[in-house]
């Protein structure tokens, strides 16, 4: 009998049933043959390795994944892909996704939450092991339920994390920075320093983030003794460099005291502040203290360097991977959880 494998024209998708057949095994030997997990005799599995590396054979770890129940790869949604604080989240998930054998599809919701539903739609055609999700609607207080649900329907058939203050609410597991711990680590910090009066700013009532943080900021104030005070822009755009710029510029138009730090909820609210200071010609940090969140990159580029919290990337990372592979391993056997991450402050000349 002349074997398919005796041409001098390879086939140009050679698979373990080729290899299969011209050893006279089944595809399932084969498998074993080349991934090591099981037994084969020392014949055939002398035999497959030699038409192995003869025809340069690579096996299809897609097909092989998919047959055994996964396909390797992950889906992560984000709502600003722009936004630093989501990237370097991503940016360290990723590393230790890559190293651990899977691809990670990114995607950008646009904080649109019927593109974010088409998106997770997506995901499931694609069969991915497991989704995780920042921001958008999982930062939503008042969120119509159908959004609520369709995340919850989605967590029944994938495993899910939410980088969010309230994935219980949503079924899945959560994972996020403990801001009320870094509201008081900060204000504990701006008291060692003698600041008393602070203004809260770049926000909104109606998202977790800057709601939880107020929350904090009035129960920790009043424990410390500060005279606390917090002011939200309206509008969707609460976390941008124009919302901490537009709202500074308010605050002197109103020709009264001005506090003496303004904490903002982000960095880029934060940088909004300096600049509008600056330009009024205030000196920073002898006339305003400014403070951020997040720690991106932007708190070191201005010569005002921008004391911020930091949610410590690296670590954030590694925990919502690790998460999301656990889930994706136990298929529905354990439970869903949620897990603080402890921030850091990390002090610049934006403060005495």
């Amino acid at each position: 009998m002349i074997s398919i494998l005796d041409s001098n024209d390879v086939p140009k998708q050679l698979t373990i049933y080729d290899i299969a057949k011209e050893v006279g095994v089944s595809a399932a030997t084969v498998s074993r043959a080349i991934s090591g997990r099981g037994y084969v005799s020392e014949a055939n599995k002398t035999r497959i390795m030699e038409l192995v590396k003869k025809y340069n054979f690579r096996p299809n770890t897609f097909a092989q994944n998919l047959q055994a129940g996964f396909t390797k790869t992950i889906g992560y949604i984000v709502p600003h892909i722009g936004n630093m604080y989501f990237a370097d989240v991503y940016y360290e998930f990723e590393k230790w996704a890559s190293r651990h054998g899977y691809m990670t599809i990114l995607l950008n919701s646009k904080g649109d939450y019927d593109l974010e539903s088409k998106l997770l739609n997506s995901l499931q055609e694609k069969h991915v092991d497991g989704i995780v999700i920042m921001g958008g609607r999982m930062d939503e207080i008042h969120l119509p339920e159908n959004y609520v649900k369709e995340i919850q329907e989605v967590g029944k058939k994938v495993p899910m994390v939410s980088c969010g203050a309230e994935a219980e609410r949503f079924g899945c597991s959560g994972i996020y920075t403990d801001d009320e711990k870094g509201v008081e680590e900060l204000l504990q910090f701006l008291k060692s320093r003698g600041y008393h009066r602070i203004l809260f700013t770049g926000g909104g009532d109606q998202y977790y983030p800057s709601y939880l943080k107020k929350k904090a900021a009035y129960r920790v104030g009043e424990k410390l003794g500060l005279d606390i005070s917090v002011r939200w822009l309206t509008g969707n755009d609460v976390f941008s460099y124009s919302a901490g710029y537009d709202s500074f510029k308010i605050l002197l138009e109103e020709k009264k005291p001005l506090p003496e730090v303004v904490c903002c909820m982000n960095d880029y609210v934060a940088l909004g502040v300096v600049n509008c200071a600056l330009e009024a010609g205030l000196k920073i940090p002898d006339d305003l203290a400014v403070t951020g969140f997040d720690n991106v990159s932007i708190t070191t580029m201005t010569p005002v360097h921008i004391t911020s919290i930091s949610p410590r990337y690296e670590y954030y990372g590694k925990k919502v991977f690790n998460t999301i592979e656990k889930l994706i391993q136990a298929q529905g056997t354990v439970k869903a959880k949620t897990t603080l991450i402890k921030p850091e402050i990390i002090i610049r000349n934006s403060t005495i």
